[in-house]
């Protein structure tokens, strides 16, 4: 510790006041941005323990569907079929709405759409009866 034993609180500021004394109007925009950029740094270093405060609390676990263990094959097949009826309209819903911004872009939506169908016949994909008496 000899290198601190020179320093003194009261010589610094006698020298700042000094300094300030020759040239103040020099002097004061740099005093002015150094106090101000130190005590903006300040001022987040004390609000900082009061930023992201909240308290964590985890989802609660709902259970929508509960299925007994007694269904009948006949029962599951309903449940499924309905599910993908939800699925096709939701599927009808947003191909209309990919037809609606193909035409306001100047495409031709029924060519592309013909062409969809024939990929589809070529590749070989079968679209499964639907149970009778299922309406959707």
């Amino acid at each position: 510790m000899k290198m601190l034993k020179d320093v003194s609180v009261g010589g610094g500021l006698s020298d700042l006041f000094t300094l300030l004394r020759r040239h103040p109007k020099e002097q004061v925009v740099p005093a002015l941005l150094a106090f101000g950029c130190s005590g903006f740094i300040f001022f987040l270093f004390i609000i900082d323990p009061k930023v992201n405060t909240d308290v964590y609390v985890p989802q609660e676990v709902v259970y929508v569907e509960n299925w007994s263990m007694d269904r009948t094959d006949e029962e599951i097949m309903a449940d499924r079929w309905a599910v993908q009826c939800l699925k096709d309209k939701r599927d009808a819903r947003r191909r209309e709405a990919m037809k609606s911004l193909g035409r306001m872009s100047g495409m031709d939506v029924e060519a592309i759409e013909r062409e969809a169908e024939a990929d589809r016949l070529a590749r070989g994909v079968v679209e499964v009866e639907r149970p009778d008496g299922l309406s959707c």
